[in-house]
């Protein structure tokens, strides 16, 4: 099924070149990661007095947020690596998605919440921050919107369930945790389907197998 699925897409003039554009804007985005939040990290900015914030104490939420990140992201990359055309449009909103988020970063300065206790990921913070701890990347939660991208990618019912309940679930830990303010996180799905949305208007034409 797998091979067949990218082998019919793959024949579509349209999916190769809407791949290949999408991979060679991709990389310099991935590049300008870690330039772009040294950047940002280094600026003063406003720091907001969120209500919501002030009602929850501050707990270190950072293990069961990135299980729940892992998994979705695990389960969505091997779910959408069967249907090429999904996993195209995907990649797409992602890319889309965070540019957009970049875009919003550069204008909205902010300071994090002083109770703030810093949520490191082992993985993604080596990859792309060069093992620094950055906590001015706040409007918009990137983890949020990203989970929530995949809620709106997701056809089959049970991993969009699962999907949708860890999204909730991550949302509430990283208030807890006060690494976003309560704006950041509420916006995240707003941006999540403004993206989703826009990419899925784009035809590209696939004789791709659906289960």
């Amino acid at each position: 099924m797998f091979k067949l699925n990218w082998k019919l897409a793959w024949a579509e003039r349209s999916f190769r070149l809407q791949s290949i554009c999408t991979l060679v804007l991709l990389i310099p985005v991935l590049a300008f990661v870690s330039p772009f939040f040294n950047f940002i990290q280094a600026r003063s900015g406003y720091r907001l007095n969120d209500w919501v914030l002030n009602q929850v104490p501050a707990y270190d939420m950072s293990v069961p947020v990135f299980l729940l990140i892992y998994s979705v992201v695990f389960l969505a990359i091997v779910y959408l690596s069967v249907h090429p055309l999904l996993f195209l449009k995907c990649l797409q909103a992602y890319t889309l998605l965070f540019v957009v988020r970049v875009i919003c970063m550069f204008l909205i300065v902010l300071e994090p919440d002083r109770a703030l206790i810093p949520l490191v990921d082992p993985f993604v913070g080596k990859l792309f921050y060069q093992g620094s701890v950055i906590t001015k990347d706040l409007f918009f939660s990137g983890h949020v919107s990203t989970m929530c991208l995949l809620c709106f990618t997701m056809p089959w019912r049970p991993l969009k369930y699962y999907f949708i309940v860890a999204t909730v679930l991550v949302a509430v830990f990283v208030l807890v945790q006060h690494v976003h303010y309560a704006v950041d996180v509420a916006a995240a799905p707003l941006f999540a389907f403004l993206c989703y949305r826009m990419v899925n208007k784009s035809k590209v034409k696939a004789q791709v197998r659906q289960k």
